[in-house]
């Protein structure tokens, strides 16, 4: 997807920019150069799709070797620049690097200079060698609506209210009586002042989306009954509806058709989430407005649409669709929660808040511990547990039990690089980023980069090493002695100098552990 900014001194643009929504170095870039009032050409990697990406989307489970398909345009970009991190920005056709190297520019009064420069030399933001492998029609990635049908969501609130208003006229009224399709239609009658005509109508539009249910042995996942009953010939039943602060998608079934495959539902939600993420990214990238982001009419439609999961069938996925599916749900879980009830205040609620926030998926209940320990890290103990907070994680029961359903979805083996994936909405998390099975491994890779370029610092004695607590946290999903811990670090980083320190000496580094921010990422 390309787009420009709209305040420039020039037409045509100087500056190229390839971003990724709700990035905060990206933010900080664009802030730089709308300030400065120059033009740029935004590419968003997240959305830039041409025919090689999607070919390799289809074949993603295949067993053809990786070297046998077209490179995608984040493959050949990071060929081309060396880098896997974004912002990457380019002036007159050549790559200047991020948005560190655009600050120190325009501190130095180089900025201006060089867009004056390309401009007088007619250059383009891009070099003919970049322009070369972006999709010569570009077009935005299109959430996937397969399987949606027509979305009348206005009806269905209104329908919604009505469910309400019966079931407080049969809880008064009607205690004990079967709900059959003539009491159904007698209290629509009386409640909503109908004729039975128009009663039975809405009856019918009540099942048809999903608001009222056929009882039966065999119904639909998540249906309970709340006013059970029996029937010569029919009878009805209204879905479990789970508390409202705790299960962020319990309040109603996905009325829509049959909910489309989970990969597909993450893939719309994610989408959801990063447009409503980047909408409300602060102007330095540092924080997100999530009060104003909670009263949005797009986080409206985000919330309804989660009701989509609810019976996804996650049987199919492959490892790296797991991988995919449950980072990008838990980072939209984060933001959901946050958004709806608030950011945890203290440790005691910050534990208290990974644990309750919870999405049903596949009829079964996932909170933020049971993504990150339970499925993403092959079902281990959490390091917030009680037992591991005193140091003993040997006696702390795994996350779920044996015999839970939710076990056969764990991922074997653990990749540690989800935790530079995840993010928790505090300071020193991660930016939010995207995943699909297409492009885990560059995108790891890519956050697993750029998190270590932030997040770890070699003393100006070259004698320790600070690191991000995740690394003392969770350790031993890395490695399990400092040495291996470090070198599978320097594998991460781009630049050499941590590498050929331990290859030197490699007992003689020192770790210490920076203090970890807690804030909130909120305005």
């Amino acid at each position: 997807f390309s787009s420009s900014s709209s305040s420039s001194k020039s037409r045509v643009p100087r500056v190229a920019l390839f971003t990724s929504r709700g990035c905060k170095h990206c933010r900080r870039a664009k802030t730089l150069l709308s300030e400065k009032h120059i033009a740029y050409r935004e590419l968003a990697l997240d959305l830039l799709v041409n025919e090689n990406e999607k070919e390799k989307e289809r074949n993603t489970t295949s067993r053809s070797s990786r070297s046998s398909r077209s490179k995608g345009v984040r493959e050949s970009l990071q060929e081309y620049t060396g880098r896997r991190t974004v912002p990457q920005v380019f002036i007159g056709g050549e790559c200047i690097g991020g948005a560190d190297e655009l600050v120190v520019l325009e501190e130095k009064g180089d900025l201006e200079k060089l867009v004056v420069k390309a401009e007088e030399k007619q250059s383009k933001a891009l070099p003919d060698e970049v322009e070369a492998f972006l999709p010569k029609k570009q077009e935005l990635q299109e959430l996937k609506k397969e399987g949606e049908g027509k979305r009348d969501w206005v009806r269905h609130e209104e329908l919604l209210s009505y469910e309400e208003r019966v079931k407080r006229r049969l809880a008064r009224d009607y205690v004990g009586l079967t709900l059959t399709p003539e009491l159904v239609d007698e209290v629509i009658c009386k409640e909503l002042a109908v004729n039975k005509q128009d009663a039975a109508r809405i009856r019918e539009e009540l099942l048809a989306n999903r608001i009222l249910l056929v009882s039966s042995s065999s119904s639909s996942t998540g249906s309970s009954s709340s006013v059970a009953v029996e029937s010569s010939s029919v009878s009805y039943t209204f879905p479990t509806k789970y508390p409202s602060d705790e299960v962020f998608n319990g309040q109603m079934l996905w009325p829509f058709g049959a909910p489309r495959p989970a990969s597909q539902v993450a893939e719309s939600l994610r989408l959801k989430i990063l447009n409503l993420y980047e909408s409300y990214l602060s102007p330095d990238g540092n924080a997100v407005d999530y009060e104003n982001l909670g009263k949005s009419e797009e986080f409206k439609d985000y919330v309804r649409s989660t009701a989509e999961l609810r019976e996804v069938d996650l049987n199919p996925l492959s490892r790296e669709e797991k991988i995919a599916f449950f980072v990008n749900i838990y980072n939209a879980l984060v933001v959901h929660a946050t958004a709806a009830v608030g950011a945890p205040t203290n440790i005691v609620k910050r534990l208290q808040f990974f644990s309750r926030i919870k999405y049903c998926i596949g009829g079964q209940l996932y909170s933020c511990d049971d993504i990150e320990h339970g499925i993403l890290r092959n079902n281990a103990v959490s390091p917030g547990s009680i037992f591991a907070l005193v140091g003993l994680s040997c006696l702390a029961s795994r996350t779920f039990p044996a015999g839970d359903p939710r076990e056969a979805f764990v991922v074997e083996p653990v990749d540690p690089r989800i935790h530079f994936a995840l993010v928790c909405g505090a300071k020193s998390c991660p930016p939010i980023r995207l995943y699909s099975a297409s492009n885990l491994e560059e995108g790891l890779a890519g956050a697993a980069e750029a998190f270590c370029e932030s997040e770890v610092q070699l003393s100006d004695d070259k004698q320790t090493v600070t690191l991000s607590k995740i690394f003392k946290w969770y350790g031993k999903d890395f490695a399990s002695k400092k040495v291996d811990l470090l070198r599978r670090i320097a594998g991460y980083q781009q630049g050499e100098e941590l590498k050929q320190l331990l290859d030197s000496n490699p007992k003689g580094l020192k770790i210490k552990y920076a203090e970890y921010n807690w804030d909130v990422n909120s305005k």
